[in-house]
């Protein structure tokens, strides 16, 4: 399991005490998992689980999908929560702060889009190295 744990937080680009912090644990408790110095409690393991949308069944035995299947407003939350959790005063926090102002039926999301469109053509013409 410590390897599991430690590929969660790999793939969430999290550091160990940012990933602690977000269940309650120290880093150095993070630390432990990983090297599988110590074993996670049930009630560690469930928050993992809840706070990053871990399969419970691929957390503790390596079967199944490792992600939970999520409806489209609680995959968003999450998102944001581990976005706001690693650095909140970050470009990429105060951007996503600002779109989340916006009215629904406002202008700026027109804009949006039409910058959105003319990167992803620009996009399509860069080769790839």
């Amino acid at each position: 399991m410590n390897e599991r744990i430690k590929t969660i937080r790999q793939m969430l680009k999290m550091t160990q005490a940012d990933f602690g912090s977000q269940i309650g644990i120290s880093q150095n408790y993070v630390w432990m998992l990983e090297t599988g110095a110590r074993e996670p409690s049930d009630r560690t393991i469930r928050d993992i689980c809840r706070e990053y949308g871990i399969n419970e069944e691929w957390l503790r035995t390596g079967e199944g999908e490792m992600r939970r299947s999520f409806a489209r407003e609680e995959e968003m939350a999450g998102l944001f929560r581990n976005l706001m959790a690693a650095r909140p005063e970050s470009f990429r926090a105060a951007l996503i702060t600002t779109l989340l102002r916006f009215d629904p039926d406002g202008p700026e999301w027109a804009l949006l889009e039409d910058i959105y469109k003319k990167i992803a053509e620009e996009t399509k013409k860069t080769p790839e190295p």
